[in-house]
């Protein structure tokens, strides 16, 4: 049986976290301070108050809120603009692209493939993958000897992949 209380039209149950507003009546005193709530002074441990969490949010929105910012726009605005995806995503993480907007944000690394062309015809030790050598991150077919480990350059985004040689994403492979 889970105990409930009732405020304000919301439950709370056991465990929940709850956000009380109160102001500070004591100088900071054994690693703790004395909050005044509604007339009830209460004692908090500083190393109990948790900072809240950095959200996580994928590359895209990371570009579109860089975007809403210098475009100026209010958060309202920004997310009642966004379009495709960015929309998408906003209306299933809402709370999370609040959180990211006001508090900031880390953006999610995104997973990485290398994309081995297979040759039954090869001889040899070359092989045919996708990869990177242009400076303005196009990717390209090379042949060659890689140690797909550590060439980087062969590491690319499913976004990398998919934009050029979509036929390709069957062979891709994650890059651990």
């Amino acid at each position: 049986m889970v105990e409930r209380t009732e405020t304000m039209n919301k439950q709370y149950k056991i465990g929940d976290e709850v956000l009380v507003r109160g102001v500070v009546n004591s100088e900071v005193r054994n690693g703790g301070i004395h909050v005044l709530h509604d007339g009830v002074d209460a004692f908090y441990m500083l190393d109990q108050i948790h900072e809240p969490q950095t959200v996580v949010v994928p590359a895209f929105i990371d570009s579109y809120i860089r975007y809403a910012k210098t475009e100026g726009m209010s958060l309202f605005i920004a997310m009642d603009n966004a379009q495709n995806k960015e929309s998408e995503w906003i209306i299933t993480n809402e709370e999370t692209f609040t959180r990211a907007w006001l508090d900031g944000y880390v953006v999610e690394k995104e997973r990485r493939y290398t994309v081995e062309i297979p040759d039954p015809n090869r001889k040899g030790t070359n092989r045919i993958y996708l990869g990177k050598s242009d400076p303005n991150g196009k990717v390209f077919i090379h042949k060659g000897n890689f140690n797909t480990k550590k060439n980087k350059n062969l590491w690319l985004t499913e976004g990398e992949i998919k934009e050029d040689f979509e036929w390709a994403w069957q062979f891709a492979k994650e890059v651990e």
